[in-house]
């Protein structure tokens, strides 16, 4: 008969070896360099903190509400674990605090999750952190609209002071009521109460005018938004597609082992992103909600990733081969993911009929 005791402790050997390989993942990967990420497993505990092992992770940028209900932090931690889908998340480290880390996310569809939550009301911007980041304005205008579309936080501050109203809508139809009544007791005459009544339709039909001029300015102005942004869109894409194929040609150099890379000799820099325009968008923050509610999310997120004045790393001539391929084939990486988000919005305004149909 086997010894007992070597059994049980090869059965715990068994057991530890399971389980402290997840326990380190988060260690290892936070070694990382902080401009390329960490890539974990996570699950969402609150509105804007994730639980990745023994890690927190706080969200970047943002803040919970404080003092919600339990079903609105019910579901705001349910929408968050929806948008990971229990897939894993790549996070840009911020801040390290004992085993608490500030962190900006991304799930697998490279969506910003605390974009997400801003846009669904759950959480509120915290402008300290944002305040001079190409992210303040697209994460305030998020909330902006949150707040218009009472999403989240604020549809739920809005059904409370609606019923904490001293005089409800009952008290303003009975006083309209009251005060007809005073004026036709005033009158006395069928014909006075008669040409109130036509006066009143007059009006009535004047105001059904104006709403069918307004929706028609505004169905206007969305096709004319949709237009300029459709034109800008289309100009970043050529310019991503040129950038794409500059370093897919230094990649190849690279690669090529009979010739020596060119910042060997004398040093090269790396221009991290592509430099792409963004005016129009800008512009025109206020009016995205008439493109509706995907699409203008859409937009966001893809803006949100461009930046006029692009990065650099400089490949010195000591840097490693390896190393410096890495660096070329991250940034030919991300701006493929920048490019298939711009035919996705292309897409979307062709789909929609918003724009002419062109060839993407």
């Amino acid at each position: 008969m086997p010894d007992l005791r070597f059994v049980f402790r090869f059965f715990a050997f068994l057991m530890l070896f399971a389980v402290v390989p997840h326990s380190l993942c988060f260690a290892q990967t936070s070694s990382t360099a902080e401009n390329e990420g960490i890539r974990v497993q996570a699950r969402a505990s609150e509105a804007n903190i994730l639980v990745s092992g023994s890690y927190k992770i706080r969200l970047w940028g943002v803040d919970a509400f404080e003092g919600n209900s339990a079903l609105l932090k019910l579901k705001s931690r349910t929408a968050l674990d929806d948008k990971i889908s229990n897939k894993p998340i790549q996070c840009q480290i911020k801040e390290k605090q004992d085993r608490t880390v500030y962190a900006q996310c991304v799930n697998t569809n490279e969506e910003d999750l605390s974009l997400f939550m801003i846009q669904q009301g759950y959480v509120s911007v915290d402008r300290a952190a944002v305040y001079g980041t190409i992210f303040e304005k697209p994460y305030i205008d998020a909330e902006a609209l949150a707040q218009k579309s009472q999403r989240g936080i604020w549809a739920e501050n809005g059904v409370r002071a609606e019923a904490e109203t001293p005089f409800g809508q009952g008290f303003v139809i009975g006083s309209v009521v009251f005060l007809i009544v005073v004026v036709l007791a005033l009158g006395g005459i069928s014909v006075f109460i008669m040409r109130g009544f036509r006066r009143v339709v007059d009006i009535q039909n004047q105001s059904i005018d104006l709403a069918a001029r307004e929706r028609s300015l505004r169905s206007k102005e969305k096709f004319v938004i949709a237009s300029m942004l459709d034109a800008e869109i289309r100009t970043n894409k050529t310019k991503i597609e040129a950038y794409i194929t500059i370093y897919e040609e230094m990649l190849s150099d690279f690669k090529n082992t009979a010739v020596e890379p060119k910042y060997r000799r004398s040093g090269d820099i790396v221009q991290k992103q592509p430099a792409l325009n963004r005016s129009v968008f800008d512009g025109n923050t206020d009016k995205l909600d008439l493109l509706g509610r995907k699409t203008a999310s859409d937009i966001i997120h893809y803006y949100a990733r461009i930046k006029t004045i692009p990065d650099y790393v400089t490949l010195e001539p000591e840097m490693p081969l390896e190393r410096a391929r890495g660096v070329v084939a991250q940034a030919i990486e991300n701006a493929k993911k920048l490019d298939a988000l711009s035919t996705t919005i292309l897409g979307e305004f062709a789909a929609r009929s918003l724009v002419e149909t062109p060839d993407i």
